[in-house]
């Protein structure tokens, strides 16, 4: 009885998302659950509407270069309007929110990761880009190149790649 009920408050819980979410119509992508072609977003002004129109793939974090590994999937960012983001750190999927201010100001909320087992190097690179999100204050987007900065430094740097399925 306790699992029919939970599995109905799943159920619901989902519905009731896909309705309220202005991706839902758009293609899944398998990894993250997210919309892998996120539908045109509200401008937020300040250039922020260039953060939803790309799937950004991470290629640098804490100065360290970041590239799949072995059997890891690339870690990248997904952002929906309003303030959602999701993605994968390379091992885990991520999700969570974020808000934007005027001038440039970004800030991430905590965010949540699965929790399975990463070999190395993975592991390290997801430990860094995780930490580095933590840290951003701000963000600029200047042609298909996304940096994200703790106020001063590059923590994380990334590129536009198409939205498609993961590996």
């Amino acid at each position: 009885m306790l699992t029919k009920t939970l599995l109905l408050g799943a159920a619901l819980l989902a519905a009731a998302c896909q309705a309220t979410n202005p991706a839902a119509n758009a293609t899944a992508d398998p990894a993250t659950g997210a919309a892998a072609n996120p539908a045109p977003a509200e401008p937020a002004g300040g250039g922020s509407e260039k953060l939803f129109a790309h799937r950004w793939a991470l290629s640098e974090a804490a100065s360290q270069p970041v590239a799949p590994t072995g059997d890891a999937k690339e870690a990248h960012l997904l952002f929906f309007p309003p303030n959602r983001v999701g993605g994968s750190t390379g091992c885990n999927r991520l999700t969570g929110t974020f808000e934007l201010t005027g001038g440039g100001q970004l800030k991430f909320s905590p965010l949540a990761t699965t929790r399975m087992m990463c070999p190395e190097p993975a592991a390290a690179n997801e430990t860094r880009f995780v930490q580095a999100l933590g840290t951003v204050k701000t963000y600029s987007v200047t042609d298909a190149a996304l940096e994200l900065r703790d106020g001063t430094a590059v923590v994380a740097r990334f590129r536009a790649t198409p939205a498609s399925p993961e590996k």
